[in-house]
């Protein structure tokens, strides 16, 4: 099963050194099994798999970390079984299993058994290419399409993480190479890095930030080393952990892991809110899609933005969010001029944020289960 032909040209984009590539890509980072065995059904997952290969999606973004190898285990599961050819984009940097800890510890937590887990990053060379060893067995995979290095270390020289990544590239067990949550100098040292170590031969392919409609940090620096480098940038967190949903009101209540974080603040949604019904709710209704896609669409409109990570819950989520792609592709696409106007409204909000959007993320990411 190949989802390359079922897009149209304007809905995709090139991404260095896999070609083009849908400009949504699948999210795997909450798919995991939360107990022996799989509290979710393998066919939940099968569901939203394929919901984005009909849809024409042809990569999936997933991590080791992600589920610590859960999400791994289920992609790699669902390539076996579909026979679907997608490029997977995977991540080294950060290791939690390492008999030699080492590193700075990036979070504490527990697994579902409560067990004590440290999280550290870890970018020595003989840690990453035991990582896209481990990948590879559990994506069934021979050769990784994309490896990105997911944090940085900064007690390892860049040359040395990208000398191993060249040498996986070149025996072959890793396409192309990439980074995520660089800032713009050390994303410009990681490209001239590859180049040199390589010889020419390969390039950086992209870099991995964090991307919305409330956090636009990477175009003041970041999307200039993408411009200039002509990198591929992919977006996380299009939708502002559900900010940009519509449905995120100061009325509802929030109970997980995002009450606690300054962006969700009442005031905040509040404001927001506001703002979701006087840009984005009457143009949805307009285009007749939903809040998330439009939201979606102002990313995945940016010059500088090959694609976006989207997550879904289920098929249904999935379905709303995709309809971005007509928004921004063929007959029926948005004034890009509408778009632009839509992000200058949302830049001028005044929100009251004491900590980075980053760090509400990976507060999410880094829950603590059962602790």
């Amino acid at each position: 099963m190949d989802a390359r032909s079922s897009l149209p040209v304007s809905a995709r984009r090139a991404l260095p050194g896999l070609g083009s590539i849908a400009r949504v890509v699948l999210g795997a980072m909450s798919f995991e099994r939360l107990a022996p065995g799989g509290a979710r059904a393998s066919g939940e997952y099968d569901a939203v798999f394929d919901t984005a290969l009909e849809a024409g999606l042809d990569a999936i973004d997933t991590a080791p970390l992600y589920g610590f190898g859960d999400s791994e285990r289920i992609v790699g599961a669902w390539l076996k079984r579909s026979g679907a050819r997608v490029s997977v984009l995977t991540k080294v940097g950060l290791v939690w299993d390492a008999p030699d800890a080492h590193g700075e510890v990036l979070f504490q937590t527990r697994d579902a058994a409560g067990r004590p887990i440290v999280v550290r990053r870890d970018s020595r060379p003989p840690s990453v290419l035991a990582e896209i060893e481990r990948s590879r067995e559990r994506l069934g995979l021979e050769r990784l399409p994309l490896v990105q290095v997911h944090h940085r270390d900064r007690s390892v020289p860049i040359d040395e993480t990208m000398g191993a990544l060249v040498d996986a590239w070149r025996s072959k067990k890793v396409g192309a190479v990439g980074v995520s949550n660089y800032d713009a100098a050390d994303l410009e040292t990681a490209a001239r890095a590859v180049e040199r170590l390589s010889r020419g031969e390969l390039r950086l392919s992209c870099t991995q930030g964090l991307y919305h409609l409330l956090a636009r940090d990477v175009e003041r620096e970041v999307h200039k080393v993408v411009r200039a480098r002509s990198l591929g940038f992919l977006a996380f967190s299009p939708l502002a952990q559900g900010l940009l949903t519509g449905t995120m009101g100061p009325d509802r209540v929030v109970s997980d892991w995002r009450a606690g974080q300054p962006l969700f603040s009442d005031v905040n949604r509040r404001t927001i809110q506001s703002a979701i019904e006087r840009e984005l709710s009457p143009l949805a209704r307009r285009h007749g899609v939903t809040v998330s896609a439009l939201a979606l669409a102002w990313v995945i409109s940016r010059e500088d933005v090959t694609a976006a990570i989207v997550g879904a819950r289920d098929a249904a989520q999935l379905r709303g969010s995709l309809a971005a792609l007509r928004l921004v592709s063929g007959d029926r696409a948005i004034d890009p001029r509408v778009l632009d106007r839509v992000g200058d409204a949302f830049s001028s909000l005044e929100l009251a944020t004491g900590r980075s959007p980053f760090a509400a993320l990976r507060d999410r990411l880094f829950r603590r289960r059962g602790a």
